[in-house]
């Protein structure tokens, strides 16, 4: 848990390398909560600080009255990277400079709202599988209740990338955390992804931004990307072949070379070390 200035308290988890000089934020899907590190080895050896926030109603944030809108799950990402960077500079340690940002699914609209109202603060944004928001919501049938299992994030329970080591726990634990508190986290997802003003303020991002989007996936593709791609003028579509929505375990490296590309600061030696 850590506490944001205005006093709320969200959950709060990290991976990655601690001492790099590059963050990179990731927004989890719905439903999710806690962290999926999507490869460990490569996030690692990357060079990277991965750091994930938990929306309200999930993991350990309580579910609040502090809005249900994206601009408001984008603010407090905001005031997450101005706090850090503050208590850099007042400890003498390395500053954060721009962060990155790695939004799969609802959290894709996330990371597009904060660097669209904040956009001093991200330099890089990959979004991997977010609808475009015309008429998106929670699938009632597989994401509204837990216990969430795999198809609640278009995932088939028999995928092959399920069994390389470790990517099934990693999902399990997830979704998991996301269940902590029943359906409050699904619950407030749906009434933000009901509001789509947020959206109106894409044109404002100067990020450079990658969609990225699997031709396999039967829910999302890339004419959200087209969508996303005709109002941020940033913005590149990236198609996938194939791996669906574990196409962010096989693409993991290039998603980190995007976001996070001069590797942290960190030499090769000390990463791999």
């Amino acid at each position: 848990m850590i506490t944001l200035p205005s006093g709320d308290t969200v959950g709060f988890s990290a991976a990655g390398d601690p001492l790099s000089d590059r963050l990179v934020l990731f927004c989890l899907p719905t439903p999710g909560a806690g962290m999926f590190d999507p490869d460990p080895v490569v996030t690692n050896t990357w060079g990277v600080h991965l750091v994930s926030l938990d929306r309200p109603g999930y993991g350990s944030t309580p579910p609040g009255t502090r809005g249900s809108l994206i601009q408001h799950r984008a603010d407090d990402l905001a005031a997450f990277l101005t706090a850090s960077r503050d208590a850099a500079r007042s400890s003498g340690a390395t500053v954060f400079g721009p962060a990155g940002v790695v939004g799969w699914g609802t959290g894709g609209m996330v990371a597009l709202s904060l660097a669209a109202r904040h956009p001093e603060l991200v330099d890089r944004v990959a979004a991997f599988q977010t609808a475009a928001p015309q008429g998106h919501t929670v699938d009632p049938a597989s994401q509204s209740l837990p216990p969430f299992r795999m198809p609640s994030l278009g995932i088939a329970p028999d995928h092959a990338l399920l069994e390389r080591p470790g990517v099934r726990s990693r999902l399990e634990r997830m979704l998991a955390a996301a269940a902590e508190q029943g359906d409050a986290g699904t619950a407030h997802d749906r009434r933000a992804l009901a509001d789509r003003s947020w959206a109106k303020e894409l044109g404002a991002i100067r990020a450079d931004v990658r969609l990225i989007y699997a031709d396999d996936a039967s829910d999302v593709g890339r004419d959200d990307g087209a969508w996303y791609r005709r109002r941020i003028p940033s913005a590149r579509v990236v198609r996938v072949t194939s791996d669906g929505a574990l196409a962010l375990v096989t693409e993991w490296d290039r998603i980190l070379a995007h976001v996070a590309p001069d590797h942290g600061g960190l030499s090769a030696a000390s990463r791999e070390g």
